[in-house]
């Protein structure tokens, strides 16, 4: 029979150590839970060695915690804590460097917990520097351990860290998830509710879940003292009975620097000032909330356990308290709000007898107003065709010789004429928008064929401004649904104004497109252009730009606001690109699919 010394000797072979080296790291690499990393590596250790007992333990605050092990009282002494500095695994722990004790007997320092063992190996878990725990080895055999086993559990200890390391990593990113979506959670209780008690015991809840506590409060100020107004962990008397002045304890000296404090012990700290029923606090933290600048509370919790609190819990607890401002802040503002309700309800129910009033008459006198432009523009019209075909009678000479200066004469009266009847025509238009009653017939429309129609139209506006205008349209454009009336109406305001503000030589291009949904249409022309300020107002009812040349030209400024409506009506949009000095370019779409919607 092999006895267990010559077991570990063969085990020690290279191959073997580096067999145990792979499955070692295989397992503890497999998963981010720590206990099990823990217990995989000191069942390893015993399996594969044949040692007689086997601890890992971890750095907490200032002592050694047991946190695994084999071969004594897992009850006893899981947990069992250890003083950093003192026994084989507390020394090794400050040194940070490995130690083999051969003959336990003659070590003073040496801490008995399993007894019968002869001697100890003990090497440091470091990480970045900092020793976070020992990995340990008891033999009860005389002088069983050497620089070859500290070597073989040194790399074990070094996958160890890493495996440790990242399991704390994975855990503290999966804490702070999990802490951004409570406070995501309690963000949206904040903003349905106005009750103070419940947001303020909501963020204490949140706390609860996410931080180790005895106990939590949160104290706002008033009149230079604090007072709790929510708490976990205490009783109502408590609640009732504390009260602290701003600077006095912990929590009064962060209501008067506006620093927090995250106290390790605070049975070293001389401020603490305990609440009664609670002697065995012993870690503290303390934040203030703010509101600009102001500090107008403080969310304090307490925990029995040293080194309760670390970075990642102050940036929680802040980020709670800044919740815990606006919960404030919000309820001394519907406190407010709600002192004013009454009087606000009596000028609200007096404004609003008055503007039902000033309402009713305006709408009487935009019935009026419509009323009497319905009425002057037909009225006006009758007499406006008289007088254009009694010219036109004139003009032909059906009535007698005339003469080339009455000729020019009575173009101008015609002309004028015209124009006078385009403006009814846009008043009456305007009306009907208005009233919601201009009739739109929508029947299959080309594009192509109605162009191929206008040319005849536009050689006379060529001949009688001296202009240029030019088609650019493709064959294949689709068929689409449109009012033709309607599309005309567009055009002829389009090129009406091109013609107007490109004198004396007006050169003009129409240009379709067929788009991927829409067929576009672009009437560009060289004119005096448009100010970039005067392009937004530019579909507005009544709006001209002021200018020397507008008001030479003269016009209602309805045109432009009557084309949007009409393009807009048939699901496309209509815009304009210019500059001063440059010419200008309208552009609307026609959907080759119009939204009857």
């Amino acid at each position: 029979m092999l006895s267990s010394h010559q077991h570990r000797n063969m085990a020690r072979s290279m191959s073997q150590v580096l067999s145990i080296l792979y499955e070692t790291g295989k397992k503890i690499n497999s998963t981010f839970d720590v206990d099990k990393i823990l217990k995989y590596v000191v069942n390893a250790t015993i399996k594969k060695f044949h040692y007689h007992n086997c601890s890992l333990l971890l750095v907490e605050g200032n002592s050694l915690v047991v946190k695994d092990g084999y071969g004594y009282d897992r009850k006893k002494f899981h947990n069992f804590k250890i003083p950093i500095g003192t026994g084989v695994t507390g020394r090794v722990a400050k040194s940070g460097k490995p130690l083999i004790i051969n003959d336990i007997s003659k070590i003073p320092f040496y801490i008995t917990i399993v007894p019968g063992n002869k001697s100890e190996i003990a090497v440091p878990l470091k990480s970045r520097n900092r020793v976070i725990g020992v990995y340990s080895i008891e033999s009860k055999t005389k002088n069983d351990f050497s620089k070859e086993d500290i070597r073989i559990m040194s790399a074990i200890a070094d996958q160890l860290v890493i495996a440790i390391e990242n399991a704390r990593l994975y855990n503290s990113q999966a804490s702070a998830v999990k802490r951004l979506e409570n406070l995501y959670e309690s963000g949206k209780t904040i903003n349905s509710s106005l009750n103070l008690g419940t947001v303020l015991n909501t963020i204490l809840q949140l706390a609860a879940k996410e931080l180790d506590y005895e106990y939590t409060t949160i104290s706002p100020i008033k009149r230079n003292r604090l007072f709790i107004k929510a708490a976990i962990g205490l009783t109502k008397e408590e609640i009732r009975s504390y009260s602290a002045k701003v600077g006095e304890g912990i929590v009064g000296g962060v209501a008067k620097t506006g620093k927090p404090a995250v106290i390790s012990d605070v049975t070293r700290h001389p401020s603490y000032i305990p609440v009664m029923k609670h002697p065995n606090i012993i870690s503290e933290m303390a934040v203030p909330i703010k509101y600009r600048g102001k500090v107008i509370g403080v969310f304090n919790i307490e925990s029995n356990r040293p080194n309760a609190f670390d970075n990642d819990d102050l940036l929680f607890a802040s980020a709670l308290a800044e919740q815990a401002s606006v919960a404030i802040k919000n309820a001394e503002l519907y406190s407010k709000i709600a002192g004013f309700n009454e009087l606000l309800k009596k000028r609200i129910a007096l404004a609003t007898k008055s503007l039902k009033e000033a309402n009713e008459e305006l709408t009487m006198l935009n019935r009026i107003k419509s009323d009497f432009v319905s009425t002057v523009s037909h009225e006006l019209r009758t007499p406006l065709t008289s007088i254009k075909g009694y010219v036109s009678l004139v003009l032909d000479g059906d009535v007698g010789p005339v003469n080339e200066q009455q000729k020019e004469f009575l173009g101008i009266v015609n002309k004028e004429n015209e124009r006078l009847t385009d403006l009814i025509s846009d008043l009456l238009d305007i009306q009907k928008i208005e009233s919601g009653k201009m009739p739109f017939n929508f029947t299959d429309f080309s594009l192509t064929a109605f162009l191929n129609g206008y040319k005849k139209e536009l050689v006379k506006l060529e001949k009688d401004n001296n202009a240029i205008i030019a088609i650019l349209c493709p064959d294949n454009l689709p068929v689409i649904r449109a009012d033709e009336d309607k599309v005309k109406q567009v055009f002829m305001n389009l090129v009406g104004n091109a013609l107007k503000f490109s004198q004396p030589k007006p050169r003009i291009v129409l240009k379709a497109s067929n788009e991927r949904d829409y067929i576009q249409v672009d009437v560009r022309d060289n004119g005096i252009g448009i100010a970039k300020k005067d392009i937004p107002k530019l579909f507005q009812k009544f709006y001209q730009i002021d200018s020397q040349s507008n008001r030479k030209t003269g016009g209602t400024g309805l045109g432009l606001s009557i084309c949007k409506y009409i393009i807009e009506r048939h699901g496309g949009e209509i815009g304009v690109r210019s500059s001063i000095g440059k010419g200008s370019t309208f552009s609307f779409t026609l959907p080759k699919q119009r939204n009857l919607h």
